[in-house]
């Protein structure tokens, strides 16, 4: 990844009870630490946790995720635990990476707002891996859309551990084939039929620009020109 230069790369996922950060919670986390070491990076770090919610899994998350009540009672840390090993790893040197990143940036904030203060912003730099596959590639822009276009092994969708595993390997993929992941560093691309993605609890400037289905490499023309 020779277009970026961060002390570490934070690659994670979240599973959750549901779509809101506000009225669900995280049932799992994945995630890959990066550390630089000369002109490049390796994983110093994997993350694997399943995270009790003290609240009955809906059966559809159970379905979609494999995650069952019994998993969490048994397996599952407290919530400020998992806070915790966060808030060890991430510094605020470190680049913040997911796949659809809007929807698990959203988990990772309300954590903090929760654990730490409740007016908690995010001071870090972020990159939507969706964002760069989407900007290059016709739809479907799911992750596993990627993962079969660079035949990836994913082991378990919908696990944190092997989606966040994966992204990481789509991320590097996405790297090799044109190196200027830092055009996408601070963008959330977002489809234009909806509402663009809050931006008030980041620090830093958030660009927002609208991708189509295409990959007609929106965000990087635009990002070029600067």
């Amino acid at each position: 990844m020779k277009s970026l230069n961060y002390k570490k790369i934070f690659v994670f996922d979240f599973e959750t009870t549901g779509l809101s950060p506000i009225k669900n919670k995280v049932i799992e986390v994945g995630g890959v630490l990066l550390e630089k070491k000369d002109q490049g990076y390796i994983v110093t770090k994997t993350m694997n946790y399943l995270v009790n919610p003290n609240e009955p899994l809906d059966p559809f998350i159970t379905k979609l995720t494999g995650i069952t009540n019994e998993m969490l009672m048994m397996d599952g840390i407290d919530e400020s635990v998992l806070f915790h090993e966060l808030h060890n790893i991430i510094d605020d040197d470190t680049l913040l990476v997911a796949y659809n990143l809007a929807f698990d940036i959203g988990f990772l904030i309300a954590l903090y707002q929760r654990h730490l203060s409740r007016t908690y912003i995010i001071k870090n730099d972020i990159l939507d891996c969706m964002a760069v596959y989407k900007d290059r590639y016709p739809y479907p822009h799911k992750l596993s859309n990627a993962v079969e276009h660079f035949n990836l092994n994913h082991g378990n969708a919908h696990r944190a551990s092997d989606d966040a595993l994966v992204t990481f390997k789509v991320l590097e993929c996405l790297d090799e084939e044109k190196s200027n992941l830092d055009l996408y560093v601070n963008v959330l691309g977002y489809n234009p039929k909806y509402r663009p993605p809050d931006t008030s609890f980041f620090k830093k400037a958030i660009t927002l620009v609208p991708q189509g289905m295409n990959g007609n490499r929106e965000i990087e023309r635009i990002r070029s020109l600067e």
